[in-house]
């Protein structure tokens, strides 16, 4: 019982070290608070929608995770690549959406499309989180079937 009464006391005696917080470079803090607030959303459903592609074009690939579980556990397979496959036709249609929009308003136009096109913008990013909720538990069962072979 020393044992553990010496080992909090000596967590609770360490004072933290001031000269680290000297150090903090508060430009560097604000600029990549900024990408992360402002920069990072305007660029993440390009690379949702690069990365699906690329998933999309390899989905035969013997390495893949849909490849190593598509036997066992098929609907749920299914389901991530419907996923891919609503990503990969959002900005497709979602151009076409925009186009018939805009040729259907008496006033306006350009705005509707304009508008339209901002909001098909994002629908990668919509999609693309839900899909990494489900792809988080197709990984862990991937990995687990790796590590069982071995």
């Amino acid at each position: 019982m020393f044992i553990i009464l010496n080992h909090f006391t000596i967590f609770s005696q360490t004072k933290p070290n001031l000269m680290e917080n000297e150090n903090l470079d508060f430009g560097k803090i604000l600029l990549r608070i900024l990408m992360l607030l402002i920069v990072k959303p305007f660029i993440m459903p390009v690379r949702i929608y690069m990365n699906t592609l690329r998933n999309l074009s390899n989905h035969e690939n013997e390495n893949s995770n849909e490849s190593l579980l598509q036997g066992e556990f098929p609907l749920y397979v299914w389901t991530i690549d419907l996923f891919d496959a609503v990503i990969a036709l959002s900005y497709p249609i979602g151009v076409l959406v925009a186009i018939f929009a805009a040729s259907q308003t008496y006033f306006g136009g350009f705005m509707v499309f304009f508008g339209t096109l901002i909001f098909v913008y994002f629908i990668p990013l919509f999609y693309g989180f839900i899909k990494e909720l489900f792809s988080i538990t197709l990984k862990t069962i991937s990995y687990l079937k790796i590590i069982s072979n071995k």
